[in-house]
This record gives C-alpha cells, structure tokens and sequence, in this order.
C-alpha cells in the first residue's frame, strides 16, 4: 500500500544477513582495536575508557547469544567438552597473567584467581545453557513443521 516491496527469497535474506554479521564483526574488532590503542599506546586508565568496554561486550555477547538462541548454528557442546573450554580459557589466563604479574599474594585471591577462574566458568556456563535452548528451540519447531 506504501511502497513497492519486492519480495525476497531466502537465498538474498541469507546473504544480507551473512554480510551484516561479517560486517558487525569487523566494526567489532577495530573498536577492540580503538581499546587497546587508547589503553597500551596513549596510556589511558581503564576507567576513561569503560563506555567503550561496555559497549563492545555488549555487541559481543548480545551477538553471540542471538546466534545460540534464535539461530542454532553454534555447537551445543557436551559436559567434557565444557569442561576442556573451561580448562583451556582458564589456563590461558592463568599463564598469562603469572607470565606478566608473576606469582600473586595469597591474600590476593580476590582480585587474582578469582577472576581467573570463576570468569571463564561463567562464560562457559552461560554459552551451555544459551546454547542447549537454542537446541530445543530449532527442534520444537521442526516438530511443529512436522505436525
């Protein structure tokens, strides 16, 4: 009634759609890349920048999670797959950190392991979980297709 649409098939929704999220991604990466520029070479604090932190977790995570969810394309990974993810991110980390700060004080904990350890459990968990509804979400539909 107010404009002349044309109608589009699923090959040229598909290909929008794969060009916006490459598109997304790159944008992505180089405000990542303003990040670490502003932190590493112009020694800014960490607080001048949070906005930017803020925003680009958001992009990332509110991505990634719509993907698990409505898109069912990422793998659902078993428990021991979980685990491995769990324990690779952790020992990244870890070694990481103990290679630039050295070993960390005991009393320490808070502000050292902690995040170590219970960061990367979150992040695992949470892809599981958003992951294996994303699952059940595809394939009540596909029996509802099926019905």
């Amino acid at each position: 009634m107010f404009s002349n649409r044309l109608p589009i098939d699923e090959r040229a929704r598909a290909n929008t759609g794969h060009a916006a999220a490459i598109w997304l991604g790159i944008t992505q990466i180089l405000l990542a890349g303003v990040i670490f520029y502003r932190l590493y070479v112009l020694d800014q604090p960490d607080a001048e920048i949070r906005d930017f932190q803020a925003v680009l977790a958001i992009s990332l995570f509110g991505f990634m999670g719509l993907q698990l969810f409505l898109g069912g394309i990422m793998p659902v990974l078993r428990w021991r797959g979980l685990l491995v993810a769990y324990l690779v991110l952790t020992g990244a980390i870890t070694t990481g950190c103990l290679l630039i700060y050295g070993w960390p004080a005991a009393s320490e904990w808070t502000d050292t392991w902690l995040p170590a350890l219970l960061g990367p459990a979150i992040l695992v968990l949470a892809y599981g979980a958003i992951a294996r509804l994303g699952q059940r979400r595809i394939e009540r539909q596909i029996r509802a297709l099926e019905d």
